[in-house]
């Protein structure tokens, strides 16, 4: 077990005495540049469709909000470690060529294994969406059997439960950010490896712990209190993933197995 809730979340707010003012600029950074790519969706959609609008987004997702994320990560987990660096650091994986390549690279990789996940999952949804759609009978002439009207429920019990294996199967990558931004010369491929290695000792802590968040992601459905719930979740994050390493490393020294991936963030 890792230290609780409460521990990780006090410990967070003392590193951010103090940083009120940066902390909520990084936020509405944060907050309005995806506003910004959400309404060039919205335009994109109006001119060429919902599909591309969709597809917009998701791109400008990945290319410019992911890695504006990363360096937001990045200024928060060197502000634990007692660092106070200029705002502008949020933007470090822009600075050059090298520096996106290689954010682009974790994102990327994320992105393929939790899509690759999801369309396994779901899989069995599609199919039964597939046998209920008046559209699918009418490509072969034929009538719609009366017993498809069930399977709509089956199709809703077979979407939830794929979406809990999907948020369980996320747990297993959830560390790779922190890993990253802790280690300039990680390679993104190895953040995520690590991620899945710790994780099987750590999720269960993660959960509970984004489950002690709840009250404040309800109270972040209004836009204005995000710019603090950020911060605070974000320097959380950071505190829990220090000590979920620490741990890891503890555990590695105690059982003496040389043939497991040791990882040191504290000497970073």
């Amino acid at each position: 077990m890792l230290a609780s809730s409460s521990v990780i979340k006090k410990t967070a707010k003392t590193a951010l005495s103090g940083h009120f003012l940066n902390s909520v600029a990084i936020s509405c950074v944060l907050i309005f540049t995806f506003l910004i790519g959400d309404v060039l969706a919205s335009l994109v959609s109006i001119v060429a469709g919902d599909t591309v609008g969709i597809i917009f987004l998701v791109a400008f997702i990945i290319f410019a909000f992911a890695p504006l994320a990363l360096g937001v990560l990045y200024f928060f987990r060197r502000l634990l470690w007692g660092q106070n660096d200029n705002i502008l650091i949020i933007f470090k994986y822009f600075s050059n060529f090298e520096e996106y390549k290689r954010a682009l690279r974790l994102i990327i990789i994320l992105t393929a294994k939790l899509m690759f996940a999801a369309i396994v999952l779901f899989l069995p949804c599609i199919v039964v969406w597939l046998l209920s759609s008046e559209w699918f009978y009418s490509l072969f002439d034929l009538s719609v059997p009366i017993w498809t009207s069930s399977l709509w429920t089956l199709n809703s019990i077979l979407a939830v439960i794929a979406a809990l294996v999907l948020c369980f199967v996320m747990l297993k990558y959830y560390m790779a950010p922190f890993l990253f931004v802790s280690d300039d010369t990680i390679y993104p491929a190895e953040a995520v490896n690590m991620s899945t290695i710790i994780s099987k000792r750590t999720g269960s802590d993660f959960f509970g712990f984004v489950l002690s968040f709840a009250g404040w992601i309800i109270l972040s459905f209004f836009i204005a209190p995000l710019v603090f719930t950020i911060p605070y979740f974000v320097a959380s994050y950071g505190v829990h993933c220090r000590f979920a390493v620490t741990a890891y490393n503890r555990d590695v020294d105690r059982f003496n197995s040389k043939n497991t991936p040791y990882y040191r963030v504290d000497e970073i």
